[in-house]
C-alpha cells in the first residue's frame, strides 16, 4: 500500500517547473536564432546572387547592342549609310540617368525572328533597328524599339519592356576620334561630341541594387564613371559595373 508521501512523488514540484520551463525557453531562443541566422545567410546569398545575375546580363545585353550598332550589310551602297547613334541619346534625362540610343540595319526584328519581308535575293531584307534604353520611374531600365525599312518608316514593336530592375544610376561616356586619327581622342557625354559620327565606342557605368536590406545600414560613396553617387543607407547590396565597348562599324 503506498503512502501519501508516494503519492505525491508522481507529481512535478513548482520548482521543478519552473526549471524545465526555464530550459525549454532556453533552448527554443537557441532554436529560433539559429532559424534566423539561417534565414538571413539565405536572403543575403540570394540578393547577390540576383544582383550577378543582373549584371552578366547587363554586361552581355550593352556588348551586343553597341557593338552592333551603326552595322551595315552593304557598305558599298549609300542607301545603308547609317549613324550607330541616334539623335534621342540624351544625358541626364531621367532622375540624373542616361538615355542610349542605337542603331543598325538587321534582317531580325525587335523580337528576334527574322524579317518576313524578302528581298531581291529571296533572302530576309535588312531593315534599321532603332533601340533606345533608359530607366523608368520605377528604376528598371527598359527598352524601346523600333524596327522598318527606313529611319522614316518604322514601327514601334517594343515599348517600355523592363528588362533589369534596381538600376540606381546609368551613365554614358561616348569615345570621340581624335583629328587625324581612328583612335579614341576623348570622351563625351551624349551632345558634348564635335562629330556624333566619329563615336568610335561607348563605356557603360550602371550602379544595382538588391530587392532586400540584407546588411549593416552604411552612407556610402561611389563613383559611376564620372558621376559620384551617394545612395541611401539602407542596408541593400550595391554592385558597380563599368565597362567599355567598341562600336564595329566605326573600329573595323
Amino acid at each position: 500500500m503506498m503512502t501519501q508521501t508516494g503519492q505525491a512523488r508522481k507529481g512535478f514540484t513548482l520548482l521543478e517547473l519552473l526549471i524545465v520551463l526555464s530550459l525549454t525557453a532556453l533552448l527554443m531562443l537557441g532554436l529560433v536564432q539559429m532559424v534566423t541566422a539561417a534565414s538571413a545567410s539565405s536572403r543575403l546569398q540570394e540578393n547577390q546572387a540576383h544582383i550577378q545575375d543582373r549584371s552578366r546580363y547587363a554586361t552581355r545585353l550593352f556588348r551586343e547592342a553597341i557593338s552592333q550598332a551603326g552595322y551595315n550589310p552593304r557598305p558599298w551602297e549609300d542607301r545603308f549609310t547609317l549613324e550607330a547613334i541616334g539623335e534621342a541619346t540624351a544625358d541626364s534625362v531621367s532622375g540624373g540617368n542616361d538615355r542610349l540610343v542605337v542603331r543598325a540595319w538587321s534582317d531580325l526584328n525587335c523580337f528576334d525572328n527574322r524579317n518576313p519581308v524578302k528581298g531581291p535575293d529571296g533572302r530576309p531584307a535588312f531593315y534599321v533597328r532603332e533601340t533606345l534604353f533608359d530607366v523608368n520611374s520605377s528604376r528598371h531600365l527598359t527598352r524601346d524599339c523600333r524596327y522598318g525599312p527606313t529611319l522614316s518608316d518604322m514601327t514601334t514593336q517594343v515599348r517600355r519592356q523592363g528588362l533589369i530592375p534596381g538600376i540606381e544610376s546609368f551613365q554614358l561616356l561616348f569615345g570621340e576620334a581624335g583629328n587625324g586619327s581612328d583612335n579614341i581622342g576623348r570622351w563625351a557625354h551624349a551632345g558634348a561630341w564635335a562629330d556624333k559620327s566619329r563615336i568610335l565606342g561607348v563605356r557603360v557605368g550602371i550602379l544595382l541594387r538588391s530587392e532586400d536590406p540584407v546588411s549593416e545600414a552604411e552612407r556610402q560613396e561611389l563613383s559611376i564613371l564620372d558621376r559620384q553617387v551617394t545612395p541611401p543607407a539602407d542596408g541593400r547590396l550595391r554592385q558597380a559595373l563599368q565597362f567599355a565597348v567598341s562600336i564595329r562599324s566605326q573600329t573595323g
